[in-house]
């Protein structure tokens, strides 16, 4: 679908195993954090999870939106670490590491 919005923006997913002493481990078994990227600017446009709460879900979607998820990961993940305190951190952390691998292979394949 080419259109002028969606041509130039990319839905990229990160996926972790939740332990299943969270909420949403009780209700999914993997963790999903995914992205809206503007592909000229690399920048999060919108950002999502599936963390049973509506709190947690928009921590994560603040820190990420307006960010570079290449540039700005460190800074990122460092926040994740400093600033997360649920069971999930360990799952939030490695759904967006893995969001970013998928982001990189995104650009790679589309010549970005």
């Amino acid at each position: 679908m080419e259109d002028g919005r969606l041509s130039d923006v990319v839905l990229v997913a990160g996926y972790a195993q939740l332990p299943q002493s969270t909420g949403a481990g009780q209700m999914w078994r993997h963790l999903t954090v995914i992205a809206r990227i503007d592909l000229d600017s690399g920048l999060v446009v919108d950002a999502s999870t599936t963390l049973a709460t509506a709190v947690a879900d928009q921590f994560v979607r603040e820190l990420l939106i307006g960010s570079d998820p290449v540039r700005d990961s460190e800074r990122i993940l460092t926040t994740l670490e400093r600033h997360y305190f649920g069971n999930g951190r360990k799952a939030i952390i490695g759904a967006f590491r893995d969001l970013v691998q998928r982001y990189e292979e995104c650009r790679s394949e589309l010549g970005g």
